[in-house]
């Protein structure tokens, strides 16, 4: 029974310094995230616990996971030594239910906020949740990216800043974007806007009680809202952002003051944009 009780050192040398990942299923070890992740014992639905360390690797989300740290200050997927280009954690085409938690993602190098995130879901990404997480210092790429069409999207308590060329703190990119909820984030100092939805349409959207300031274009841009869930933007505050402190364009709702696809903005302090 080696296999299934042998700690996983291939990347030790990466990641010396920094703790050890379990997977809370199997109770197996390992010396790196991604280790943990590309174990045939590892499978749709498990849980991979991140301890306290630096983790010195990019990371590719090819199962439907949860990716949680103890703790989001202390653990660190850091990207600083690693030589190239790249995403921080990329989660695959067509990978569903995949949840990240409780950690801190810094100090990757993308080739443009378009194209590279601290983390990145390249489509299909059903889902996703991002949760107590400080994405910061990604140069050259977006703090959180994601490409619709893209169904249930929770970002809950994420902190996104010190994001570099053309770059968003927080954005989700073409296609119909259905059920995104954007809660009790900070978001501040990127290139480009604070908190996006561009290109293509977007329903059931809800950003509420978010804190956006000093990012060099609009704090929130919002295009193509439309029916049938209803889109809220509450309770944020927007201060000394480059333009816009709130822009919604092309929305497609009904029109009315109730009924689908009606655009609610409510609440909001929004001060020298």
């Amino acid at each position: 029974n080696i296999l299934t009780n042998t700690i996983n050192t291939r990347d030790v040398g990466a990641n010396a310094g920094a703790g050890m990942v379990k997977n809370l299923n199997t109770l197996q070890s390992y010396c790196s995230i991604q280790a943990a992740i590309d174990d045939i014992l590892t499978l749709s639905g498990h849980i991979i616990e991140v301890t306290p360390g630096t983790y010195n690797e990019r990371v590719t989300v090819s199962k439907s996971l949860t990716i949680q740290g103890t703790d989001k200050t202390n653990c660190i997927l850091e990207g600083a030594s690693l030589a190239g280009t790249g995403r921080g954690i990329l989660v695959s085409n067509g990978v569903k239910g995949v949840t990240i938690k409780n950690l801190t993602v810094q100090n990757f190098a993308g080739v443009n906020g378009n194209t590279d995130a601290g983390i990145y879901a390249i489509g299909g990404n059903d889902t996703l949740t991002i949760s107590n997480v400080v994405i910061q210092n990604n140069v050259g790429g977006s703090g959180f990216y994601a490409n619709g069409p893209i169904n249930t999207v929770t970002i809950d308590s994420v902190t996104s800043s010190g994001h570099t060329s053309s770059a968003r703190g927080i954005v989700i990119w073409n296609g119909l974007k259905e059920n995104i909820t954007i809660t009790n984030c900070e978001v501040f100092n990127n290139n480009c806007c604070g908190i996006e939805l561009q290109d293509g349409q977007a329903s059931g959207v809800t950003i509420e009680n978010n804190n956006i300031h000093d990012n060099a274009d609009n704090g929130i841009g919002l295009v193509g809202l439309q029916g049938p869930g209803e889109n809220l933007v509450k309770g944020n505050t927007l201060l000394n952002n480059g333009r816009f402190g709130i822009e919604i364009k092309n929305p497609n709702g009904s029109g009315l003051a109730t009924g689908p696809g009606r655009v609610v903005v409510e609440d909001n302090n929004v001060s020298r944009n």
